[in-house]
Parts: C-alpha cells; structure tokens; sequence
C-alpha cells in the first residue's frame, strides 16, 4: 500500500511472502513515481493541470534500461494505464523485479493510493500479467468499496 508523498510513493504497508526472493518496501520508503507500479497508477489518474504541474522541469530518474525516462513516453504509458486500470513497472526500478498495481479511490473519486503486487520476474511472467492485473484491478476496488470510495468509472455511470 502507498499514497503520493511530494512526488514520490511512500510506502506505508507491506505483507511479506515466505519466499527468498522477494520485493521489500518497508513501511516509509520513497520512491520516484516515474519508476514504481503505484506511482504510475496514481500518475494516470491525475488531471492534466495536475501531472504537468509535478512534471514541469523534471528529470526523470534512470534506474535501469528500462526506466521510462522520458516524459513523452511517460505520458504514452500513463494513457495505457489508464485504460487498462492497472499499471505495470516492468524491471524499471529494479533489473529482476516486475510490480502490477492499481489505485484506490475516495469518496470524490480522487485516487488517494495504491496497492500492487510485486517479485521477482522469474516468479511475475509475462504471460501472468493480464490475470494478475485483474486480480490487483479487483482488490483496489474492495478496498475503494471499503472505504467508502467510488472510481470514475463508477462515477460515469451515474
């Protein structure tokens, strides 16, 4: 779990896997939005006015050669996200290390956190991204639902 803290993610929970092999965010973490599941999640929900306003004059960080660090293509994958209703850091911030996440929303329809799913890619394959992606998708509306939020989808379809 982890909300958007000056451009950044902090993390605030994490469950652990018995696994050796493993992703570990403990509890106060920051990391670049531009390189982590949740924060691509939470960057493809804001406004417009909103993402140029946290990316005006930035450089993007390059963490691996799979970083997106250019903001055209930030912008392009932001688009996707958006559409899929789920993001995907693939062994952006870490060679060996994939992260599927998905936003929760407020009341207003604000996304306000995220939640993913991360490990190692030997464990996160390509071929389970799509049903992975669902299973965040759905456990980022519960938790929507549980806290008394509504997505803008939901919104739409009043």
């Amino acid at each position: 779990l982890g909300v958007a803290q000056d451009g950044a993610v902090l993390f605030l929970s994490q469950v652990e896997t018995q696994a050796t092999i493993r992703a570990f965010f403990p509890p106060g973490t920051l990391s670049p939005m531009h390189a982590s599941g949740i924060g691509k999640a939470l960057l493809a929900e804001m406004d417009s006015d909103r993402l140029d306003h946290l990316l005006r004059g930035q450089t993007l960080a390059i963490f691996t050669k799979q970083t997106i660090a250019n903001q055209e293509r930030l912008r392009a994958d932001l688009k996707g996200i958006r559409i899929l209703g789920y993001a995907i850091d693939n062994e952006e911030k870490s060679t060996g290390m994939r992260c599927i996440a998905a936003p929760v929303f407020d009341m207003n329809a604000e996304a306000i956190a995220g939640i993913s799913v991360s490990g190692p890619t030997s464990r996160i394959q390509i071929d389970e991204i799509e049903h992975l992606g669902q299973a965040v998708k759905d456990a980022a509306h519960h938790l929507t639902l549980a806290i008394g939020g509504v997505s803008k989808s939901q919104v739409s379809e009043r």
